[in-house]
C-alpha cells in the first residue's frame, strides 16, 4: 500500500472541519506529506446578494483569508514540511473533488461531515457527500464524536 504524498484539507470554519483539519495534520505529519488547506467561498449561497453588498462579499473573502492563515500558521507550526494554501470561489461540491484535487495531484481529501439537516440533505445532498461521490482520489470524511458535539 503507497503512502500518500498529497492531501486535500477542506475547512470552512465549522467544528467538524476543525476536526477534519487536526486529522490532516496527523496524517501529513505521519505519511510525511504535503498538505494544501483549501476554503471555497460558496458563490451559489451569496449570488443574489452580490448585487446589493459589496461589502458581505469583502467580509466573506477576509473571513476565508484570516481561517486560512491561521491553518497555515498551525500546520507550518505542526512541522509540515510544504503547505499550500486556497481560496477559491464557486461551489465546494464541484470545486475540491474536481477542479482542485486534479490541479494540486493530491491522493487524499479530508473534509468534516457538514452539518445539513436531513431535508436539505435529502434534496440536495451534503458537501461530503458530493466530494465523496465525485473524487478520483481517496476520501476521509471526519466526523465530531458525541462528547465533541
Amino acid at each position: 500500500m503507497e503512502n500518500y504524498k498529497k492531501i486535500l484539507a477542506a475547512v470552512d470554519g465549522s467544528e467538524e472541519s476543525k476536526n477534519a483539519f487536526k486529522k490532516a495534520i496527523a496524517m501529513a505529519q505521519k505519511e510525511e506529506a504535503e498538505l494544501v488547506i483549501c476554503h471555497v467561498v460558496d458563490t451559489s449561497s451569496y449570488n443574489r446578494i452580490e448585487h446589493y453588498s459589496s461589502a458581505f462579499i469583502a467580509g466573506l473573502e477576509e473571513y476565508a483569508k484570516e481561517l486560512l492563515d491561521d491553518y497555515e500558521k498551525q500546520a507550518n507550526d505542526a512541522g509540515i514540511k510544504k503547505v499550500t494554501a486556497v481560496l477559491e470561489h464557486g461551489s465546494p461540491k464541484v470545486k475540491i473533488p474536481k477542479e482542485l484535487a486534479g490541479k494540486y495531484e493530491v491522493d487524499l481529501i479530508i473534509a468534516g461531515a457538514t452539518g445539513l439537516g436531513a431535508v436539505e440533505r435529502f434534496i440536495i445532498g451534503s458537501v461530503s457527500e458530493q466530494i465523496a461521490r465525485r473524487a478520483k482520489c481517496d476520501v476521509l470524511i471526519v466526523r465530531m464524536t458525541e462528547q465533541e458535539a
